[in-house]
């Protein structure tokens, strides 16, 4: 079962009662679920070695990130939906049921607070047991592979994004942790890129600049190369 999850942006910001159920409600009512799901992007299936960034077997990933506002008046706003599966139907069909949902006004009172930014997540619940949960979207059946998997690594000169002039001379530093898809062919999918934490835009910026000119080593399946999902953090240390 894929269910969807809704939190605010801000973890002490407080939803209202029933936002959750009442916003997945409200978007299950204008979603389409694809004809076909073609996916490509492969995780490591427990158990795994974390020292060796290697696990036992691998199942397709089926999964998106969204990233909005929600207004008391029944409306969204500023929606980016993160490709994670390099499946653009899905996110093609999210975008769409949310330019739906905003224009029938069907998006729950945001209670006290005039707008709420919010994080959305789409993916397969871990347990076997589908329930009735309000959460739940859709069903599907995503395949597993008993074969072993490798996940992808850094390249032998690794990824070095430049130090910004400006927070330089400021002597700023900052911590940015990212999530990516890296393809096949070991490069970053620009669609797939997703902001966990950071301070400064300039270094994200940077980090972005030279994940999208850097080259993998893929992850593979058995003997075959194959896209999987990282997330790395990227340390910026003002020189001394």
């Amino acid at each position: 079962m894929v269910r969807m999850s809704v939190a605010a942006q801000d973890s002490a910001v407080k939803l209202p009662r029933d936002f959750e159920g009442m916003f997945v409600e409200g978007f299950r009512s204008h979603f389409t679920v694809p004809k076909t799901l073609p996916l490509s992007v492969v995780t490591g299936w427990q158990p795994c070695d974390s020292l060796g960034f290697r696990c036992a077997s691998g199942a397709l990933n089926l999964s998106a990130v969204i990233y909005l506002t929600a207004h008391n008046n029944g409306t969204l706003s500023d929606a980016s939906v993160i490709d994670e599966t390099i499946t653009p139907a899905l996110t093609d069909s999210l975008r769409s049921a949310l330019a739906a949902m905003s224009r029938a006004l069907d998006v729950p009172p945001t209670g006290e607070a005039e707008t709420i930014a919010l994080a959305i997540k789409v993916a397969p619940q871990e347990s076997a047991d589908s329930g009735g949960s309000p959460t739940n979207l859709f069903k599907a059946v995503v395949p597993h592979y008993r074969w072993p998997f490798s996940s992808a690594i850094m390249p032998k000169a690794g990824v070095n994004p430049s130090y910004p002039i400006s927070a330089r001379l400021a002597g700023v530093e900052d911590s940015v942790a990212i999530a990516f898809t890296v393809d096949a062919d070991g490069r970053i999918v620009p669609e797939s890129l997703d902001l966990v934490s950071a301070n400064y835009r300039e270094f994200v910026a940077s980090v972005a600049n030279a994940l999208l000119e850097a080259r993998y080593h893929p992850a593979h399946l058995g003997d075959c190369a194959v896209a999987t999902r990282m997330k790395q953090r990227f340390v910026f240390k003002a020189p001394r």
